[in-house]
């Protein structure tokens, strides 16, 4: 196969314009929500699914924690403003194309196939439903049975079984050897640190409060209000304050694993040893990896 051939294979791939992250006028996914054709529907089905798995709505704190422990990362909106984080901030550049191209909805065809691999194995503990998808989109106006035609696999999975489906995305390569010798990779592992760590990242963040949270927050002035900012009001976080980002301390095990001197406070003693805050960074252990076999593939020295 030749060069041309190789590259036009994978940008077919890659490519899928994100129409619904560049409506006229509003770069987001899902806020005019009559707007979205079925297969961007999909992709913003697919996102809601991974933020309902990483920061699910908790109405079981209230009486325990309090209201504001309640809402989770959909009551926000963190999928649509992760498709438009992910879009200008994460790119992938292919030898020989000079552009950039979209990701958001490669990744949620990418979650769909690692469901598949999860339910194919039979690793799934529940069916999939293709109601657990409807409940994302309530107290909106995108109909039930737009949904339920567009929503993949993933999306129907439960929520423990939609993060075993992120689990298996560890597995997925992909290596493409081009004529000349270079080649492209794939790691599926990337894709589960992004649609795990970026909702997190995105919800605790001073995002939420900005005026118009449907755009990147360039540009635009914060309140700086800790009611305005969800993810804040959960964690208490009184704002922009001088000294308070200062280093309070380094996240470990009592066992010694990490951290070490004084315990400056426990954040979690239900399972293990407890997690508390520790004076000094103390030591890692040694992972479990087997790198057996490995091959660096670009030369230790440079090209």
């Amino acid at each position: 196969m030749t060069r041309g051939g190789v590259i036009h294979r994978v940008r077919t791939f890659l490519t899928a314009k994100v129409s619904w992250l560049r409506t006229v006028g509003r770069r987001v996914l899902g806020r005019t929500h009559g707007a979205s054709s079925p297969g961007d529907l999909h992709a913003r089905v697919t996102f809601r699914a991974c933020v309902d798995a990483v920061i699910p709505t908790t109405p079981e704190l209230a009486d325990e924690l309090g209201p504001e422990h309640v809402p989770g990362g959909n009551d926000v909106e963190v999928a649509e403003f992760l498709g438009v984080y992910v879009d200008d901030r994460v790119q992938i550049g292919l030898p020989n194309i000079r552009r950039d191209v979209d990701v958001v909805k490669p990744i949620a065809n990418v979650l769909d196939s690692a469901a598949l691999k999860l339910i194919a194995r039979g690793d799934n503990e529940d069916e999939p439903n293709e109601e657990r998808p409807v409940a994302f989109f309530e107290g909106t106006d995108v109909s039930a049975d737009r949904i339920r035609d567009v929503a993949g696999p993933f999306a129907r999975l439960s929520p423990r079984d939609r993060l075993r489906a992120i689990h298996v995305l560890d597995e997925i390569e992909a290596k493409i050897t081009l004529p000349d010798g270079r080649f492209v990779e794939f790691d599926g592992g990337l894709v589960g640190q992004l649609v795990v760590g970026f909702p997190k990242l995105i919800y605790y963040s001073e995002w939420d409060g900005y005026p118009d949270p449907e755009r990147m927050p360039f540009g635009q002035d914060h309140p700086n209000d800790p009611a305005s900012v969800q993810g804040w009001q959960q964690t208490g976080f009184p704002g922009f304050t001088n000294g308070y980002a200062c280093l309070r301390g380094y996240l470990g095990t009592e066992d010694g694993t990490l951290g070490s001197e004084d315990v400056w406070t426990t954040i979690d003693d239900h399972d293990g040893p407890p997690v508390g805050l520790f004076a000094s960074p103390g030591r890692f252990r040694e992972n479990e990896y087997d790198t057996d076999g490995y091959v660096e593939p670009y030369p230790e020295g440079g090209a």
